[in-house]
Order: C-alpha cells, then sequence, then structure tokens
C-alpha cells in the first residue's frame, strides 16, 4: 500500500486484487496477537478501520477531488500544506471534480420538483465529459458532441462548452445566460457552462445574466 501510494497514476479497481491479500492478513490477526494485547489491538484496528471508512464515505459521496496542484509547498505553514494535503485526493485521471454540480444540482433540483424539466434540451459540446452521460441519463434531449460534430441550433437550456469552442459558440448564440467555468476533472481543459436565464433564474437571486446573444443586444 505504501508503494501504491507513491504512483501518481493510480488505476483504482486495481486496488481490488491488492485488497485479497488482507483478508488472510486480518484472518491471521486473532492468531498473532497475544490475547493480553488483543482487547487493545483490536480496539485501534476498528479506530483505524472506522476513520479509512469514513474517508471512503466522504470521498465517494460527497466530497470529489477538487484541488488539482497537491504539491507540498515550502512556503506555507505546515497545518496548510497537510490541510490541503488531505483535500487534494490526487487520484486517477477519471477522479470527477466538485465543479460539475454547477451543473448537475440545479438540473437534477428542477427536474426532481417538475418532472417536465427531464425534457429540457442540453448540448454538451466537449470530448470525454464522462461522468456526466451518466448522470444525466434520464434526459433524453442532452446531446454530446465532440470535435466538428455540433448541433444544428445552439442554442439550448444548457451548455457546457471546451475552450477551444467557445468564440465560435458565442457568435451563433441568441439567448441569455448565466455562465461560469467548469472542469470535470483533472487534465481536461476548463469548459464554460452556459444556463438559460429563463429557467435557472431561481438559482441566480439578484444576479443579471452574463451573457446576452446576439439577438438580444
Amino acid at each position: 500500500m505504501a508503494d501504491l501510494r507513491g504512483i501518481a497514476y493510480k488505476t483504482p479497481w486495481c486496488i481490488i486484487s491488492i485488497i485479497w491479500p488482507l483478508f488472510f492478513t486480518f484472518g491471521a490477526f486473532i492468531v498473532i496477537v497475544s490475547g493480553t494485547r488483543l482487547v487493545l489491538s483490536s480496539i485501534i484496528a476498528s479506530i483505524l478501520l472506522l476513520v479509512s471508512f469514513g474517508y471512503a464515505i466522504s470521498l465517494n459521496y460527497f466530497h470529489c477531488s477538487s484541488f488539482i496542484e497537491a504539491n507540498w509547498d515550502s512556503n506555507r505553514p505546515f497545518t496548510k500544506n497537510l490541510r490541503e494535503f488531505f483535500r487534494a485526493e490526487p487520484y486517477v485521471y477519471v477522479q470527477t471534480y466538485n465543479d460539475i454540480y454547477k451543473l448537475t444540482r440545479p438540473l437534477l433540483e428542477l427536474a426532481h420538483a417538475d418532472p417536465r424539466f427531464y425534457h429540457l434540451i442540453g448540448h454538451i459540446m466537449r470530448p470525454s465529459p464522462y461522468p456526466l452521460p451518466w448522470i444525466l441519463g434520464d434526459f433524453p434531449r442532452v446531446g454530446y458532441y465532440e470535435h466538428d460534430n455540433n448541433p444544428t441550433e445552439l442554442d439550448a437550456d444548457f451548455l457546457l462548452v471546451e475552450e477551444s469552442k467557445i468564440p465560435e459558440v458565442e457568435k451563433k448564440l441568441r439567448g441569455t445566460y448565466y455562465t461560469g467555468p467548469l472542469t470535470v476533472r483533472p487534465y481536461q481543459d476548463t469548459s464554460k457552462l452556459y444556463l438559460r436565464a429563463g429557467v435557472f433564474q431561481n438559482f441566480f437571486p439578484g444576479r443579471l445574466p452574463d451573457f446576452i446573444g446576439a439577438g438580444k443586444q
């Protein structure tokens, strides 16, 4: 496990094959540890396992990786370095960032409140957009476009556009949108998120739309 931590590029599913020998280790725990220390050792092991379990729950359900740069900085206080290290979770390249919540949270909240919002039109215009196709699988009018493949009508209820396509897309948009940067995962360029003002305005109280298309100016 110590060797695995030193590998920058990790493949998480390989950990399954590493875990199997540990079952034998834990099975031999009762035999290896003397009876006088068994209770204390069991308590220590239980605490460590509970901490590990807590981190696993936090990472998988609440805290996606959201800090790209995990390098130790000698110019920062030790406590801040330590805090940023545990925030980093620098796993394999497909580790999703919390940034996707900028799209998924308002979209899913609308759909859960009113099923008609499952039929919003969306354009995901960037290569390798996973895990968005899985998360948005119940939205039949979301299209995924890579490279030179673009939708005929660019205006939609929401768009996620890769960096290189932003100037071309904004020339053709006619609607009014709230916008913001969104990075799906490490080693990808930052995309730009567009949320149609008429649909998502309740999520931006007191805020004016960031982008007004040519047809609205």
